[in-house]
């Protein structure tokens, strides 16, 4: 078999219900590579905590949210839990009611990208 990543997250760790429909957890880098080559949707990678474990401090580059062809998704460490959304809206509520509205931010490159994209229609 390859060399992909075998870390299976629980519904419990990502907080996806089973028929939860545009909510994918990732749990391959083969899931990984391929929702990135689809370029559809958006991939937060970071660190959820057990609803038993305490929550502690977010590092720098864990907990984010980008776009899925962000060219940032290439650095993503395996052992973060990496979960799919087909809309923001579905992004945003699952990753408040997850983790908390402070605990997770937009990738700073995706952010730029849909301010600009705002200002543009304007």
């Amino acid at each position: 078999m390859g060399t992909g990543n075998h870390f299976m997250p629980t519904q419990e760790k990502t907080g996806v219900r089973p028929t939860e429909s545009g909510v994918r957890p990732l749990e391959t880098d083969y899931e990984f590579s391929e929702s990135r080559l689809e370029a559809t949707g958006f991939i937060f990678h970071g660190n959820v905590p057990s609803p038993s474990e305490k929550k502690s401090a977010v590092k720098a580059n864990s907990n984010l949210l980008h776009f899925a062809r962000c060219p940032k998704l290439e650095k993503v460490s395996d052992q973060q839990t990496k979960i799919w959304f087909r809309s923001i809206k579905l992004a945003v509520s699952h990753l408040n009611e997850l983790l908390g509205g402070q605990r997770w931010k937009w990738c700073k490159l995706c952010e730029r990208e849909v301010t600009q994209r705002i200002l543009d229609e304007i």
